[in-house]
């Protein structure tokens, strides 16, 4: 096949995307491998690139800022759950309630510090607020409710949560970028698309937003399903329903603002949550990052040292004098490996190549994304069936790994499946 990647950024790896802060590579995007499990493909994937992983392991006990005071989890809910009796209820709530909010409310009331502390927990891990989030999410509430993560984090027997973040030696985005050098100069950079049209003799012709035309016998769209609404498609390229389905899609509210502490907190190594957020170090405990959900997450150069000042107050009752002084945080440049000093952040839900972090289910829409069927060898989402075996879908929403769904594992998985699906249909055509 000849191959060439069309990409509306300066540089590739989308939602990977790697900062170098105060001499550590660290990741404003996709950070943790393992949040897609047993990760096979991506493993697989970082040893054919002959990258080095690494693990870090982390406590993920967590302290809650009331606004004027910080508050253990273990103060938060003394209750100890059975986990099969737990799990058994959860889905019998899940059942009778239209969203995440509603299965909250069987357990707590809105005003309950533990209820504010799940709901910025699920907002941040699923992506959408609790209003926003399908019922199903009650599977994240219950290992939640049993002071872990989803099945990616479980260390069984632990009397205190960790999480193993996982990932590549010297940044995350050394993956897309080795990914392009093996194209060479067949990745074209500075390319948002615009236009989809179909020719009589089916090709395809491409027009990017900078005029220049290219025409193609298979389309890969390998893009977030929330910037569908920036290109225009031809009719029968794409069905209507198609393509309105696609758009409907609700992608996640979530930014990083990562923060270096010159000289590591001598406190407890625990989490800090608030309202808007939950916060972490790595290992070496000398960068925060203070990851936001919701309308907070939505900063801009302009309103970034608003943000970050807003979060002074819970890292002074944390930290104390260890804080590091206050100074203005800087937006990302959308280059990998830019060299920042101070703080530095990224915001999905402005990032006009994403306009959001990843998509979720919404109430009501859990066929939408969890419909399958059979192409050919392969199982499929329906909603992304391959059309006319020359139009593709690509990328974590299309992925059917739907255990660990918005992960770069699910993003590769998709791409490896679809990789296939065009070499089966490729023989296939050959024979006939």
């Amino acid at each position: 096949m000849d191959v060439h990647v069309y990409e509306a950024r300066p540089r590739v790896g989308g939602r990977i995307f790697t900062a170098i802060l105060e001499g550590n590579a660290i990741d404003l995007g996709g950070h943790n491998i393992s949040d897609g499990g047993t990760a096979k493909n991506i493993y697989r994937l970082v040893d054919e690139l002959h990258l080095t992983l690494q693990k870090n392991t982390i406590n993920f006990q967590y302290d809650y800022f009331t606004g004027e005071t910080l508050i253990p989890d273990h103060l938060l809910h003394t209750g100890i759950f059975d986990p099969e009796t737990l799990q058994v209820q959860l889905a019998e709530i899940a059942k009778q309630s239209r969203n995440m909010r509603e299965v909250l409310n069987t357990f707590l009331k809105d005003d309950d510090f533990f209820y504010k502390a799940l709901s910025v927990r699920l907002a941040a891990y699923e992506g959408g607020s609790i209003d926003h989030l399908s019922s199903s999410y009650a599977k994240t509430l219950y290992y939640m409710l049993l002071k872990g993560l989803p099945h990616a984090h479980q260390h069984p027997g632990e009397t205190q949560p960790t999480i193993d973040l996982m990932s590549i030696q010297g940044g995350n985005a050394l993956l897309p970028e080795a990914l392009a050098q093996t194209l060479s100069e067949k990745v074209h950079l500075n390319m948002p698309l615009a236009l989809v049209t179909r020719g009589s003799n089916g090709s395809y012709t491409l027009t990017f937003k900078n005029g220049q035309c290219v025409q193609t016998d298979i389309l890969v769209l390998a893009m977030p399903c929330s910037v569908y609404c920036d290109i225009t498609f031809e009719s029968e390229i794409l069905p209507k329903t198609t393509l309105d389905a696609i758009k409907s899609i609700p992608y996640g509210t979530n930014a990083k603002l990562l923060v270096p502490f010159p000289q590591p907190p001598l406190t407890t190594k625990r989490c800090l949550i608030n309202d808007r957020v939950v916060s972490f170090f790595n290992a070496k405990r000398d960068i925060l990052t203070l990851y936001y959900t919701g309308e907070a997450s939505r900063f801009s150069s302009d309103t970034i040292l608003e943000t970050y000042q807003q979060e002074r107050p819970m890292l002074e009752a944390a930290f104390g004098g260890s804080i590091p002084p206050l100074s203005t945080p800087m937006v990302a440049q959308d280059r990998s490996f830019v060299a920042y000093e101070g703080p530095v952040g990224h915001s999905w839900s402005n990032d006009p190549y994403a306009k959001g972090s990843y998509p979720y289910i919404a109430p009501g829409r859990e066929t939408l994304l969890g419909s399958m069927q059979k192409e050919g060898a392969e199982i499929v989402k329906t909603l992304f069936a391959p059309i006319n075996h020359t139009l593709y879908f690509a990328g974590e929403h299309t992925s059917i790994v739907l255990e660990a769904p918005g992960t770069m594992e699910a993003a590769c998985e998709s791409g490896e499946r679809t990789a296939r699906m065009i070499q089966q249909a490729s023989f296939k055509t050959r024979l006939d």
